[in-house]
């Protein structure tokens, strides 16, 4: 089925506040999600409010939870989810840090705490980027990815995001989990029956396998074996210890009604480029014209805004089963 993205956006509203959201933290869990397929995200979009409802059932998310500033010193901000969803713990990290660098300038950063899940961590440093600053975001996430030598899972897919503005085009946008795939690819494989490419992860017993349920007991692999699954630990630290939330390995999951709430993190870091060079942006382009002089190569981001782009003029297709379970929802 076709929709826009004004009626994906208003169905996935109706149907969180008809099972007990509110409308303001409706109203930008649906943005987001919308966003995210917009990019060609489907993982981190409209597929995710069966689970998102659920989990507001059975407690393990505040649909009507706000969240708030608890501190806010010369370069720190700590946002509380206060067990909400993310998305309006992250806009108000935006905000926040917008706020601060344009009084005070240099450098500041927003730990975000009692959190879930955080979607396309793109976006929110795209926000910053928008606004001419450097955008840095870092977030763990239940735990889907063996240590180096391992075999049980113990980190998180942990995305890591980076925005950097330009004046007069889009900003370059990094992206990227440190998950060989994101784990929402191998559920939606799992429950469409379909297997996976075998360096995806490995199954219990520490063996590839292109099973997705196997997987799925098992762990995901890292991107770049070793060197991953380091970044992948610095992530833990800089927002389970260093902002003090709950670590991969104790988290419930995103994707189910199981455990108490996942309280994990995210950490964002607002950067004004023109403390160190007040030429930065004429400075930068330079390298932007080294990387496109080929012709064919592309810029991290470009695809993204260009998918958007169309998406908006063409609308987004679901499939009909899933636009029904959200009517059911609605209809409860």
């Amino acid at each position: 089925m076709q929709l826009s993205c004004d009626e994906a956006k208003a169905l996935i509203c109706r149907a969180l506040v008809t099972q007990g959201a509110s409308q303001n933290v409706a109203e930008k869990v649906a943005l987001a999600l919308i966003m995210a397929d917009a990019d060609g995200q489907p993982g981190h979009g409209l597929s995710r409010v069966p689970s998102y409802i659920e989990q507001m059932l059975c407690g393990k998310v505040d649909g009507k939870a706000w969240p708030f500033v608890r501190n806010n010193n010369d370069s720190t901000i700590e946002v509380d989810a206060n067990r909400g969803f993310a998305y309006p713990a992250l806009d108000l990290a935006v905000e926040e840090l917008i706020n601060a660098v344009r009084q005070k300038g240099g450098i500041v950063m927003s730990g975000i705490v009692g959190s879930h899940h955080c979607g396309v961590a793109g976006h929110p440093v795209e926000k910053l980027a928008r606004n001419n600053y450097l955008g840095l975001m870092f977030a763990n996430t239940p735990k889907a990815m063996h240590a180096f030598g391992g075999k049980r899972a113990i980190f998180g897919t942990n995305p890591i995001a980076f925005a950097c503005p330009r004046r007069r085009n889009d900003p370059i946008l990094l992206d990227l989990s440190l998950s060989v795939v994101a784990r929402g690819k191998v559920v939606q494989a799992a429950g469409q029956g379909r297997s996976i490419p075998r360096d995806w992860g490995i199954d219990a017993s520490g063996q590839p396998t292109d099973d997705p349920a196997e997987v799925l007991k098992g762990s995901l692999n890292a991107i770049g074996g070793s060197k991953g699954m380091a970044l992948a630990l610095m992530v833990e630290i800089l927002t389970g210890a260093f902002i003090k939330n709950q670590f991969g390995f104790q988290a419930s999951s995103f994707f189910d009604q199981k455990g108490s709430p996942p309280r994990v993190g995210q950490l964002l870091l607002c950067i004004n480029p023109l403390e160190f060079n007040p030429d930065f942006f004429e400075h930068n382009e330079a390298l932007v014209d080294e990387l496109l002089a080929e012709g064919t190569a592309r810029l991290p981001g470009a695809r993204r805004f260009e998918h958007r782009n169309l998406t908006f003029e063409t609308g987004l297709k679901y499939p009909e089963n899933l636009i029904r379970e959200l009517e059911g929802y609605c209809n409860f």
